[in-house]
């Protein structure tokens, strides 16, 4: 029995000395830099004077100045197995080399990659089947990360979904810039792919199994691909929507499509090669400027004769010409876009046309004429995005003279012009009123009537109010003819009045005049008699 309780004792001081160990066992990550292993024990590596660190929480492997270059150690500068995405955050300058000659990467992962931070990373490698970034999902570079790749003998970046969202990338690989199942290229992204390989393409964007995938999504970036054969190579579509894109072929397509194209956004598309651009597809064009140029020597086509660009609904061309085989350049904007496949090089430029209205006031104008550069319009016109002169005239108005501006602002479609009427005629009432003002009113038993009627005109009336003006000019005069002078006076200091009974003033002067009377008769024969006793 004693024996039996001394094993036991023996065996439980075994166990607990045990859990320490157990309890404490470092874990192990699938995730390796330079060859050494991150466990929860080692979360930081140093990586000649920088470090790699890394948080299992968020999955995060964070590069400070890092130079991982150690090829004895590993054939992958970092390779990770672990589940969802690895998170590779830059800060600073960092750089992975890989100079053996075996097969690897500078970055494997099994499953997705996304590259972080305002840090660069420069990956060189050498190896004869090496990858710049080889992922078995999507590989994602975003925020304003700076990725440098140089792979001499396998892929720059190889994925199932490979963005680069706003960040700036050079790619050069043997094969490939971009090898990839789709590729989205956004947000102000700068991004350089190359292959060196002939017979290789920039990017080639490729279909699944099942016949998905392939498409090349390219918004407000700029890009630039040179290769042998296409720069741009899609299984799918491609879509530009905006930005810049550049493609040089030193012996085919610059670029080729095997979907459908689609440009808009405004976006400027320029390309050279011995067969600069088409596909098996449709090529519509929206707003846009697209440059192909043949390099060969023959007489072959700029745009692909079986898809030829098409301007979509509500844009029009705004700039086209080509050049033919003997180096003739011709304006192609008379001539229409079914012609663009018969030219070396073609050069045009789409704008965005928006149908504009003219409403003008107020209502039941008669021959009105809307001019806009110059051009009479009926009904709407089509215009690009500016600013434009107008010019309207109606019947009984001033003309119009101004400026419009026409954005993609529907606000701007319907343009409302408010013309101003002639003012009315007032050369009769200012007549009537001169000649109001020329009489004397004391001349007239009463002026009232006159003066109420000068009084009662109203200034400023239209060309349609001309009859209320005419009615003003007509109480003038019909106030000035209904006036009554005042009788006239004989002397100065008399009287019109007839003499009346019991008028004293009148008597005193039949009085007087009876007094000169006699007195002068008096006169007369006092006169008479001294002549007569003088003889």
């Amino acid at each position: 029995m004693k024996k039996k309780m001394l094993t036991i004792f023996i065996c439980l001081v075994m166990i607990a000395g045990l859990l320490p160990s157990v309890a404490f066992a470092a874990e192990n990550y699938d995730l390796y830099v330079d060859g050494e292993q991150f466990t929860s024990e080692k979360l930081s590596i140093a990586c000649g004077e920088g470090t790699a660190s890394y948080d299992p929480n968020t999955k995060t492997l964070t590069l400070h100045n890092a130079t991982i270059d150690n090829d004895i150690m590993a054939n992958y500068g970092i390779k990770t197995s672990i589940t969802d995405t690895l998170k590779i955050r830059l800060i600073g300058t960092n750089m992975i080399t890989r100079t053996d000659i075996g097969g690897g990467a500078g970055i494997r992962s099994d499953n997705a990659v996304e590259i972080i931070g305002d840090g660069t990373l420069t990956i060189n490698v050498k190896g004869d089947t090496y990858d710049g970034i080889s992922a078995g999902a999507d590989v994602k570079i975003s925020d304003k990360a700076t990725v440098k790749i140089n792979s001499k003998g396998g892929l720059g970046i190889a994925g199932r979904m490979v963005e680069i969202d706003g960040a700036t990338v050079n790619s050069t690989g043997l094969y490939a810039g971009i090898d990839a199942h789709r590729l989205k290229i956004v947000n102000g992204a700068d991004v350089t792919l190359k292959a060196t390989q002939d017979g290789r393409n920039g990017a080639y964007i490729w279909k699944d199994q099942k016949g998905n995938g392939g498409d090349i999504e390219l918004a407000a970036s700029k890009v630039k691909a040179t290769s042998f054969y296409p720069s741009l190579f899609a299984g799918g579509n491609l879509t530009v929507n905006g930005g810049e894109v550049k493609c040089t072929s030193t012996a085919d397509g610059a670029i080729w499509i095997k979907g459908n194209i689609l440009i808009k956004g405004g976006a400027k598309v320029t390309t050279d090669g011995k067969f600069p651009m088409g596909g098996n597809g449709t090529f519509t064009v929206e707003e846009a400027e697209v440059d192909a140029k043949n390099t060969n020597e023959n007489n072959i086509p700029a745009i692909f004769d079986e898809c030829v660009p098409v301007i979509a609904d509500g844009y029009h061309l705004n700039y086209a010409k080509a050049v033919d085989s003997e180096g003739t350049e011709i304006d192609l904007l008379s001539s229409g876009t079914q012609y663009f496949a018969l030219y070396k090089n073609v050069h045009f430029i789409t704008k965005a046309v928006y149908p504009v209205s003219f409403v003008v006031t107020p209502d039941g104008l008669t021959n009105v004429v809307v001019k806009v550069n110059g051009q009479e319009v009926t009904g709407s016109v089509s215009l690009e995005a500016g600013t434009y002169p107008v010019e309207v005239t109606a019947d009984n108005c001033k003309a119009y003279s101004g400026n419009i501006t026409i954005t993609a602002d529907t606000a701007t479609h319907t343009q409302t012009i408010a013309m101003t009427y002639l003012p009315a005629d007032y050369t009769k009432v200012d007549e009537a009123i001169a000649k109001a003002n020329a009489l004397n009113k004391d001349e007239y038993k009463d002026f009232s009537a006159v003066e109420a009627a000068v009084k009662a005109v109203v200034r400023g009336k239209n060309i349609t109010e001309q009859s209320e003006v005419d009615k003003m000019a007509k109480g003038i005069e019909d106030a000035i003819a209904a006036l009554e002078k005042k009788p006239a006076s004989t002397k100065p200091g008399t009287s019109d009045k007839s003499s009346q009974t019991g008028d004293t003033s009148n008597l005193a002067l039949w009085i007087a005049l009876l007094f000169v009377s006699g007195g002068a008769a008096i006169g007369t024969t006092i006169v008479s008699r001294k002549k007569k006793y003088s003889k």
